[in-house]
């Protein structure tokens, strides 16, 4: 850069005239501005080109104008694509230009030079893998599918039906697959981190569930005690001879069996009424709750009846064998106007034994994986058949064989909204964990182990005796489902001499469950009509007619 020095007025001739002067000014102006051009303007010989890449963001790239005729469009794009910008898989559009007049044209050639594409400064070069991208959505289209029929194999829902839509979750593993496959595009190097928040909202949260519809139930006593007893099994007199004394004593074969009932609904304090002087009602007897009060204690036939094994779940609802003598139930309970409550089991392992060393406050619990998934069961059988509020009313309840010990539950919402979505299942083994087929949340912790005791919730029992119990502990019902020889003679002897007790012994579910084998439907009808006329009080109406008691003596064997 040249230095000009400017000398002081002063110094300056007095004889050189004033135009002499004006000249020199203008042309030392001009010298500075030259000067400046030529230092802040070395790009007047460098092309500045615009790249937009695959991401959308720009890059701008200096070329000398000496090398335009050298260089290719490959050379200088080779640092901003995966194959050193000649590759098919990839298309590049050039607008000359800028602002809306800019216009863009396809390149079909990447090896030919920078002067034969009109290239002007700030030029726009667009990499635009379309090619590529659409063969990125092809193979993630069949990976998904794939993975899609894998999980159908293998992951399978139990029900259509959602119990509890407003927590239903759609399937955690395919929001996952669909993200982890979105992230693969080469537009997007991975996930986000909203994006990997955003799975959990696919997560069960489990919470501990402190109440559920059921204040309290009234279990039969009656039906819990004939259903303690059909899981004894006493030693016959010739095991006793055979083993000379030292045979194993009782055993105990699992059961299970479905209650049906009413739900009531009563004051939450059932103490003794407080003396009052006020006309109004105390605020105590206000508070009302529903309690559930059974009725009947039904047992499939053709149950366990080896000593150790659990209970056969193969018996009742989604997974039954015999899925048309327990609807016979339903039917038979529906004119009766009793409806599913619930169900009991039994169990004679040491879950419950805290005395040994080797046990501990988590051995204490009567309810296991498999218990709650096939309780979640029935409860979801429930509520498709009568209605989310009503269905959900279901109790499960936990019968210790060797004691006789019974403990009252129900189960939380999300484990049988769980147990629909089919990411809760029945396991091989009875264990108090299970294993969840999609992860969930715990303590704001994601794990793929439940723990049964966060499905529960606990309920009060009392005991009362069920109008449909037949008024005695001893069972007149063989394991096989029909009538012991002492019911059939009780119930003959009492057609001809005595209607009304004849009636009063017909008060039995399971005798009407047996009499559902030998009758028609219409007659069957009647007699559960004149059952439930006996029993809300209507003894005169109850009363059998000639053909009905010609049915019975003919299913009876008379």
């Amino acid at each position: 850069m040249k230095i000009l020095v400017f000398i002081p007025s002063s110094t300056v001739s007095t004889t050189m005239p004033m135009s002499a002067l004006l000249v020199l000014s203008i042309w030392c102006i001009v010298l500075i501005l030259t000067d400046i051009a030529s230092a802040s303007s070395p790009s007047s010989s460098v092309l500045v080109l615009r790249v937009r890449k695959a991401d959308g963001s720009m890059d701008r790239v200096a070329i000398p104008k000496d090398e335009i005729e050298t260089t290719t469009l490959s050379s200088v794009l080779s640092s901003y694509t995966s194959h050193g910008g000649d590759d098919d898989s990839e298309e590049y559009r050039i607008g000359i230009g800028s602002g809306p007049s800019c216009q863009f044209e396809d390149v079909q050639d990447t090896n030919q030079p920078l002067s034969s594409l009109k290239l002007q400064n700030g030029s726009i070069i667009n990499i635009i893998p379309t090619k590529r991208s659409t063969c990125s959505d092809q193979s993630v289209k069949k990976e998904q599918q794939k993975q899609q029929q894998q999980t159908k194999h293998l992951f399978k829902r139990y029900t259509e039906f959602d119990p509890f839509p407003d927590i239903a979750k759609s399937s955690h593993s395919s929001a996952a697959r669909r993200s982890r496959a979105l992230s693969r595009l080469p537009s997007k190097k991975s996930m986000s981190y909203g994006e990997i928040s955003k799975l959990r909202d696919h997560m069960h949260t489990i919470e501990p569930q402190g109440q559920g519809p059921i204040k309290r139930i009234y279990m039969c006593h009656l039906g819990a005690q004939r259903f303690k007893d059909n899981c004894t099994i006493m030693p016959t007199k010739k095991q006793l001879k055979a083993g000379k004394g030292k045979s194993k004593g009782i055993q105990f074969a699992n059961r299970l069996a479905v209650l049906f009932g009413s739900v009531n609904t009563e004051r939450v304090d059932q103490s003794k009424k407080k003396s009052r002087t006020s006309l109004s009602t105390p605020l105590y007897e206000m508070e009302m709750c529903k309690v559930v009060k059974v009725h009947a204690v039904w047992e499939p036939t053709g149950q366990n009846s080896v000593s150790g094994k659990p209970y056969d779940c193969s018996k009742l609802w989604g997974v039954g064998e015999n899925i048309e003598e327990y609807e016979s139930a339903l039917k038979v309970a529906d004119s009766l106007g009793l409806k599913m409550v619930g169900w009991i089991y039994s169990y004679s392992d040491d879950r419950q034994n805290e005395g040994e060393e080797s046990s501990n406050d988590e051995d204490a619990l009567p309810v296991f994986g498999r218990d709650v998934v096939l309780g979640s069961m029935g409860q979801i059988d429930n509520m498709e058949r009568i209605g989310r509020d009503n269905g959900r009313q279901f109790i499960t309840l936990a019968l210790d064989a060797k004691t006789g010990a019974t403990e009252a539950f129900q189960l939380s919402d999300v484990s049988v909204q769980m147990v629909a979505e089919g990411k809760l299942t029945i396991p091989d083994e009875s264990k108090r964990h299970l294993e969840t087929k999609e992860p969930i949340v715990v303590d704001t912790k994601e794990t793929s182990t439940l723990d049964s005791v966060l499905c529960l919730v606990n309920t009060a029992m009392l005991s009362h005796e069920g109008k449909f119990s037949g008024g005695s502990t001893k069972s007149s019902i063989k394991k096989n489902g029909a009538l012991t020889m002492k019911a059939k003679k009780t119930i003959l002897s009492k057609i001809d001499d005595d209607p009304e007790e004849l009636v009063a012994s017909l008060c039995d579910f399971n005798i009407l469950m047996a009499f559902t084998r030998s009758i028609g439907k219409d007659e069957m009808s009647e007699l559960c009509s004149l059952v439930k006329k006996y029993v809300r009080g209507q003894r005169k109406a109850a009363t059998l007619s000639k053909q009905l008691k010609l049915v019975l003596k003919n299913a009876l064997g008379a």
